[in-house]
């Protein structure tokens, strides 16, 4: 009698302890930059050299922040108390900034502000995602890529809808839609040296949008770069362009590791800058010295995203560091860190097991099997929603409820092998 009382707070316990699990896991934050601090990916450089703009998390809030060209004086110039500021880009003059604020859905909108934070204004509406915006050559336009918000949320699932080219004034009037392709992707934009055309990638392949004639064509430069260029960034003369590619000695690897290199478009030489063995992100080339500012992802493929901000020397490839002087963390948010840490899958899929097994010692010995008959019939029918819910709401969603139902059979696996050892066990006594 005290065993079966024994047995039955302890069902309780765990009957409680599996429902606080999964509600925490359905209801909390489980963003891995949510107590981050360190730098974001976005850099960008001043004109004359002498600025850089990047985002910075402070414990799980990224801002803009700009710095000396040598990482001093840093100063944090943008701030939100809920959205995430990041992708900053200079003015031709310096004087102004371009930023995208990522809300909780997701959802990037467009703002401009003076260098020093001061003045901020939205350009795009709300009814906009934005994902890269630049100056027009002479600093009186910004042009920005973006699909609808709503669209945007749904892109998973699938929608007709997609990326086109825009252009909005510094004031925020004037917002036109200059293509009407929606197109998978638009990355990497940038301004020919007339500042007439702009380029921007479309997955593998380049594309130039006539600015006068509002048309776009197929460009030749894709056939000057490689199969797959990602981070692809022209130099300030557009005579070559730097881009992150998978490493030949890692591509038959599991892990690809992303190298820098070096296109010259006036011969077609190409040349590897780094050999850091991770990967490298955002390069961005300086414009009066010969060298290029990368992000090397220190921790890849790991999240969040640790970064040292270095430089290349085009010549000598020689990579230096640049040490910035930035704020560290103030928050205190150790338990909180260790209860995300410790409440996970596993730990769902432990207390599942234990129930199973508790409910398995509470039965008459002829109804061992009862627990573990209930917990095949919950997983046959998890298969089953999976299937229905990736045809008719969500493909994504339906192979998360896929891997549940796997998490249940092995579950289930386990509470049979431990009936039969009871059973085994009581015939023996």
């Amino acid at each position: 009698m005290k065993n079966k009382k024994r047995i039955l707070t302890s069902l309780v316990v765990t009957v409680l302890l599996l429902v606080a699990s999964i509600s925490y896991l359905l209801l909390s934050d489980r963003d891995s930059y949510k107590y981050y601090t360190g730098l974001g990916s976005g850099l960008a450089i001043s004109e004359d050299d002498q600025s850089l703009a990047f985002s910075y998390y402070k414990d799980g809030r990224e801002a803009i922040y700009v710095s000396e060209s040598n990482g001093k004086n840093a100063k944090k110039v943008t701030h939100s108390t809920k959205d995430q500021h990041r992708d900053p880009k200079f003015s031709p003059d310096g004087s102004k900034l371009l930023f995208l604020s990522r809300n909780a859905e997701g959802i990037q909108s467009l703002f401009i502000t003076d260098q020093d934070g001061s003045n901020p204004k939205k350009l795009s509406s709300d009814a906009q995602h934005v994902s890269e915006a630049i100056f027009s050559k002479d600093g009186s336009q910004i042009y920005f890529s973006s699909m609808p918000a709503k669209d945007f949320k749904e892109w998973e699932a699938g929608t007709d809808e997609g990326f086109d080219l825009f252009s909005v004034d510094l004031d925020g009037k004037n917002l036109k839609q200059l293509t009407d392709d929606n197109r998978l992707a638009m990355e990497s934009i940038a301004l020919s040296p007339n500042g007439k055309e702009i380029l921007f990638k479309d997955n593998t392949d380049l594309y130039t949008f006539n600015i006068e004639k509002e048309e776009v064509s197929f460009s030749e430069f894709t056939k000057l770069m490689p199969s797959e260029p990602f981070y692809l960034t022209l130099s300030p003369k557009r005579n070559a362009a730097a881009y992150t590619a998978v490493s030949k000695e890692s591509k038959n690897s599991s892990l690809f590791e992303y190298e820098l290199f070096l296109k010259n478009l006036e011969n077609g030489e190409i040349t590897r800058l780094t050999n850091l063995k991770k990967a490298v992100v955002s390069p961005v080339f300086f414009h009066s010295v010969d060298k290029i500012l990368f992000l090397e992802h220190t921790n890849w493929p790991q999240d969040p995203n640790k970064f040292k901000l270095m430089t290349v020397n085009l010549d000598s490839k020689k990579m230096s560091e640049i040490s910035l002087d930035l704020p560290a963390s103030k928050a205190s948010s150790v338990m909180m860190q260790a209860v995300d840490y410790t409440i996970n899958s596993w730990t769902i899929g432990l207390l599942y097991s234990i129930l199973l097994f508790l409910l398995t010692l509470y039965m008459k010995p002829n109804r061992v099997f009862l627990p573990s008959s209930i917990s095949l019939s919950i997983a046959v029918l998890s298969i089953a929603a999976s299937f229905i819910v990736a045809a008719m709401v969500d493909p994504w969603i339906g192979i998360g409820v896929g891997m549940l139902s796997v998490g249940i059979w092995l579950c289930t696996l386990a509470s049979f092998l431990f009936a039969f050892g009871i059973k085994f066990y009581r015939k023996q006594a």
